[in-house]
């Protein structure tokens, strides 16, 4: 789906646009009785700040719209779960997985090549590929495999480009044994894109599918809501997979031309901007500022609207509060994550880092200059 679709940011109905109103209000209040904060003010809270973490680059009306969408519009659901995926993100630690980005997983099981992101669909989606063949169940604790997971989620997302808003996931069954079917590891996935990533799947391929696992499909399909199950196709045949994805742009065990997949681990460089991010907490603590500055400010604007302000001056401001808050966060970025496989593969274009990077290492050599 894209943002041009009916239900998304560019293409809502007054309804729609009135059930968005109605869950900034609610998430705002909800957010508020949970930590003792009101308004523009829960920015300074624990799930104010999960809350926008988890929108990142985002417009933040697309991240709610996701979950009216996956809810059917009921203003209620949507935010009762918002509030239970910022509990969810708190308890499980997804900042501080994001934080140690690839050093929080086991590197080996990246190497592995289970699941990667490997070009982009016909309609513009990026593609996860998921090869089980490579999952071997115990061969990594469930712990790894759960971050790698989370991580992959949170990765994609900056793979998006708009107006996309959605992936396309391969599953090649290729060569699958029992050993390398998961139960576990599947529910956990089922469960984590639809209670706390919802909406997020554009389709399904399911390629090279032993009937012999004809069972274990009836229990995962039961797993899956209505919505997901109509996105899940199985394809056939080489061909047949030629008209969802062009074969230039997937790895040759995939039937494309592109080499296969192979981990790019971090080099000294990342290393080094890992250690000088996390050694400067001067410029943490100023860009957390900033970010909560603009977060009161897009929250501010967007109460108005929501209440029903829909003046051109309203909707300008919350318009610059939106850059505001991109600019904001773009700057905190390099201090609450890490550059991954696909900055260094050349996917994910994040310059800040280097930029800021460079910068530190200047201030650096400026102070370390002895004047006689």
């Amino acid at each position: 789906m894209t943002s041009n679709d009916p239900g998304h940011i560019n293409n809502l109905g007054r309804a729609q646009t009135n059930a968005l109103k109605q869950s900034w209000i609610a998430l705002i209040e909800d957010i508020g009785k949970e930590t003792s904060l009101s308004g523009e003010h829960i920015a300074d809270s624990v799930f104010g700040d999960e809350l926008f973490r988890a929108i990142c680059y985002d417009n933040p009306d697309v991240l709610i719209l996701r979950w009216l969408r996956s809810r059917k519009w009921d203003v209620d659901a949507s935010v009762n779960q918002i509030i239970e995926t910022l509990k969810w993100r708190h308890d499980w630690g997804v900042q501080k997985l994001v934080a140690n980005g690839e050093k929080a997983i086991s590197q080996e099981e990246i190497a592995t090549g289970k699941t990667y992101f490997m070009g982009h669909d016909r309609i513009g989606r990026p593609v996860c590929c998921i090869h089980p063949k490579e999952h071997v169940k115990g061969q990594f604790s469930n712990e790894y495999s759960e971050k790698l997971s989370v991580f992959c989620v949170e990765t994609y997302r900056k793979l998006l480009q708009p107006p996309i808003e959605s992936v396309t996931i391969i599953f090649d069954m290729a060569g699958c044994e029992r050993k390398n079917m998961d139960m576990h590891q599947i529910k956990f996935l089922v469960t984590l894109l639809d209670n706390y990533y919802p909406d997020s799947l554009g389709m399904i391929l399911v390629l090279n599918f032993p009937w012999i696992f004809g069972k274990s499909w009836l229990l995962i399909k039961s797993w899956l809501n209505p919505t997901v199950q109509k996105k899940v196709r199985f394809i056939h045949s080489e061909t047949e997979l030629t008209e969802f994805i062009d074969p230039s742009v997937l790895p040759k065990r995939l039937y494309g031309t592109q080499p296969d997949f192979k981990y790019i681990p971090p080099s000294a460089e990342d290393e080094a901007m890992f250690n000088i991010f996390r050694a400067d907490t001067k410029g943490k603590a100023i860009a957390e500022a900033a970010h909560r500055d603009a977060v009161r400010y897009y929250l501010r604007v967007t109460l108005q609207w929501a209440n029903g302000n829909e003046s051109r001056n309203v909707l300008v401001e919350r318009k610059k509060a939106r850059k505001q808050l991109k600019n904001a966060f773009e700057q905190l970025s390099p201090y609450i994550s890490t550059r991954t496989h696909y900055h260094r593969a050349g996917v994910i274009k994040e310059p800040i880092f280097q930029t800021a990077y460079e910068r530190l290492l200047h201030e650096k050599e400026d102070s370390s200059v002895t004047f006689f």
